[in-house]
């Protein structure tokens, strides 16, 4: 039985607390996560598959319920459906769980800053997920948090996002835009994604030596055809994402997503960086017919099956490999990277 750390991080002897993100000097090479879960179709396969692959930490990445509410009771009873699945309680126990929010945990679909129980639905996540009394997500609005884990040539840092709590409401596109079509990007530079605040503790994690950097985003970083939500719909946003990433030069750092209700890696190129964003959606369901949506950005095909994602970071051979695996446990996805292939050009 590997150590529990749950996403409260009892504070342990291998366990402290530093300035902006919580930190533990075991090496991880495993690294699970998932969307896009219905508690009530908990007889699906997925836990167990991620369950069988031991991964030393696993990434809620958002829609870990279906709650869409303004009723706070109601809304713990929600959670309460995934504190009643087994395997669920099961991968909480043979792992460290961390944990963001997307639309429908938070509360109100495509909910963004305006949504009126925000603060309410965060102490309900922040409490469900057990995170102690002094966690930094407790002394701020929003979610956002990192984890690092490893000592020095073995470091892996976790950027959690929350893509919520500040984020301005988008309009509408006038006509479909692609398959979905419900969103194309804005014109308005004054829209937010993060938030004041979050960027510039964003920036402050960049600073933070890391061998290794994931991203974790509720919604995808890369892809935008499909007129779903994304970066993409405030591409000053993203552009202010990417401009971070060449700044802080931010090698060996890609980003994992979900929300869309199929898997896909997604590549784009930052004046010679190669950044990927490898989404898996569908813990309990997916969507065919979203699966097939164009994406420029696509390495390889997209994927409907149910899927959780996993990465695998071999430190000896300094590579790592971005998979996503069915309800099996079989590779959907399987792409290795050598470490000295994510670097920045030098200034």
């Amino acid at each position: 039985m590997k150590t529990i750390i749950p996403v409260a991080l009892c504070i342990i002897a291998t366990i402290r607390l530093l300035p902006g993100e919580i930190h533990s000097d075991k090496t991880i090479t495993r690294i699970a996560f998932g969307s896009c879960n219905n508690p009530r179709d908990h007889a699906k396969p997925v836990f167990d598959a991620i369950i069988k692959k031991q991964p030393d930490v696993f990434v809620f990445l958002g829609d870990n319920i279906y709650g869409d509410t303004r009723d706070m009771n109601l809304l713990k009873k929600k959670y309460q459906e995934l504190e009643d699945v087994e395997d669920f309680r099961k991968l909480r126990e043979s792992t460290t769980m961390l944990a963001t929010w997307d639309d429908h945990d938070y509360g109100e679909n495509d909910g963004g800053n305006t949504y009126p129980m925000r603060k309410e639905s965060e102490q309900v996540f922040l409490d469900f997920f057990k995170d102690p009394e002094d966690s930094p997500r407790r002394k701020r609005e929003g979610i956002y948090t990192s984890y690092t884990f490893g000592k020095k040539g073995r470091t892996c840092q976790i950027i959690v996002l929350d893509t919520r709590y500040f984020r301005d409401l988008i309009p509408r596109a006038k006509k479909h835009t692609g398959p979905v079509g419900w969103y194309a990007p804005t014109k308005d530079t004054s829209k937010t994604l993060l938030g004041n605040a979050q960027w510039k503790w964003l920036e402050s994690q960049l600073e933070i030596p890391a061998d290794v950097r994931i991203i974790a985003s509720s919604i995808q970083l890369i892809s935008y055809e499909k007129g779903m939500e994304n970066w993409g719909n405030v591409p000053h946003e993203q552009k202010r994402l990417f401009d971070l990433l060449k700044k802080h030069q931010a090698h060996h750092t890609f980003a994992i997503s979900g929300d869309v209700h199929f898997a896909e890696l997604s590549k784009t190129d930052i004046d010679g960086y190669p950044f990927y964003d490898l989404t898996s959606s569908g813990l309990s369901h997916t969507h065919q017919g979203w699966a097939m949506a164009p994406n420029s950005f696509r390495v390889g095909k997209s994927h409907y099956e149910l899927n959780a994602g996993l990465i695998e970071i071999d430190w000896e051979q300094q590579q790592l490999s971005l998979n996503v695996i069915n309800g099996k446990g079989e590779n959907l996805i399987q792409h290795p990277i050598k470490f000295s292939e994510l670097t920045f050009p030098s200034k």
